[in-house]
């Protein structure tokens, strides 16, 4: 049985952010049922890459299987009235709208918490529910630029934003923490509530020791390349015979083991390299050696070396070559998912971290797949579901 067996969740989230929070929520064992509007559905099933199906873009499908899908036209008063009966039964209601839209849709958080006092309602969004940014619209790049990140994460050549949605991810990762938080308090005091997720704020979460280095010092930390934390060149990543590593050698103990490994101890003898500080002040020397050095090395065996040895090192690789390392067959984080349509299975990233759940394929839903299903639960019958299809309700 998992932790969340029971819990029922309506999910009215599109792209990343909101759909990442309640897909971990439903890998946790929540029902999430997913309402989008009829015919386009969530924009984000029309992304980038297709799993061979009209409206199934792989990202789409990443995101959202194990979910139910239920076409709803907010804008029909029908529409409305069945959301609100699905509210009435839900534990917990996501929604990332811009701010106040969901109230104007009358869904608001006033009149749902009226009807169910359990509820327990989140909002996700580019800058919170109040505040003079609130209105502004986001997305993943843009709370990356304005919170700071894109700035630190830049070099000389200036700002750079980070690869993947950082940002959009982990807004849905402090989603669920504040979900789980509500629900716990709920078991004590019976009563659901309102929470506020902004990205902004999620971007500068995971930007907290900068923040911190700004208040105290009065200087915002610049973006360092692909130096380490502590600065030293010895924290680096380094082009090589046969690729790129990526060396961790922070402390005097794991520098000393660095050199051994290299064969050139000698080099702590250089009173320049022999301490963090000097190696600090004499950065640009130190990296000018290990660049000219390692370009002549094997990446590949200096990883083996290097972590045999205790010193944190890698080879840099694409996301296929770690998805195929046995080191993640047996971690158990891929899960799979069927498609509708087609036999081929969809490898899906688990809630990342090891359970004893048995992991069973999800399915990612086809649009509207099983709104006929879950109306019939609130108790409409077939000629009722064909009325509202036939008003474009559903």
């Amino acid at each position: 049985m998992k932790p969340l067996a029971g819990i029922r969740l309506l999910d009215f989230t599109h792209a990343i952010a909101g759909p990442t929070c309640t897909q971990m929520l439903q890998q946790l064992g929540a029902e999430v049922i997913k309402v989008e509007p009829p015919e386009k559905g969530d924009d984000f099933r029309h992304y980038t890459e297709h799993a061979g199906l009209p409206g199934m873009s792989v990202p789409f499908a990443s995101a959202n299987a194990g979910k139910r899908s239920v076409t709803l036209n907010l804008k029909s008063e029908d529409g409305r009235k069945i959301a609100r009966d699905l509210a009435a039964r839900a534990d917990v209601l996501v929604e990332n709208y811009r701010p106040g839209v969901i109230a104007r849709l009358g869904l608001g958080w006033e009149e749902l918490q009226t009807a169910n006092p359990r509820l327990i309602m989140l909002s996700l969004s580019g800058f919170g529910q109040s505040g003079p940014l609130r209105d502004w619209g986001a997305y993943d790049h843009i709370a990356q630029a304005v919170s700071g990140m894109a700035i630190m994460n830049g070099t000389d050549a200036g700002p750079f934003k980070i690869g993947l949605p950082v940002v959009d991810c982990f807004t849905g990762y402090l989603g669920v923490i504040s979900v789980l938080s509500a629900l716990r308090e709920r078991d004590a005091s019976g009563f659901g509530k309102r929470i506020d997720v902004a990205m902004l704020d999620a971007a500068l979460k995971i930007m907290g020791s900068a923040a911190s280095v700004w208040s105290f010092t009065g200087v915002a930390p610049k973006g360092t390349g692909n130096r380490g934390f502590r600065l030293v060149a010895t924290a680096e990543y380094y082009a090589c015979a046969d690729g790129w590593i990526a060396l961790g050698a922070n402390h005097q103990h794991q520098i000393e083991v660095l050199f051994r490994v290299f064969g050139r101890e000698d080099m702590l003898a250089d009173s320049r390299f022999a301490t963090h500080a000097a190696r600090v002040e004499n950065y640009a020397a130190l990296k000018g050696w290990l660049t000219e050095f390692l370009l002549e090395q094997s990446a590949a065996e200096l990883e083996t070396a290097l972590t045999t040895a205790g010193v944190p090192a890698a080879m840099l690789r694409d996301v296929g070559e770690i998805m195929q390392h046995p080191h993640m067959a047996a971690r158990g984080l891929v899960q799979q998912a069927s498609l509708p349509g087609t036999d081929r299975l969809l490898d899906v990233l688990g809630p990342g971290f090891a359970v004893d759940h048995e992991a069973v394929p999800d399915h990612v839903p086809a649009l509207g797949e099983h709104t006929d299903a879950v109306l019939g639960e609130l108790g409409y019958d077939a000629p009722a579901i064909a009325a509202l299809r036939a008003a474009k309700a559903i």
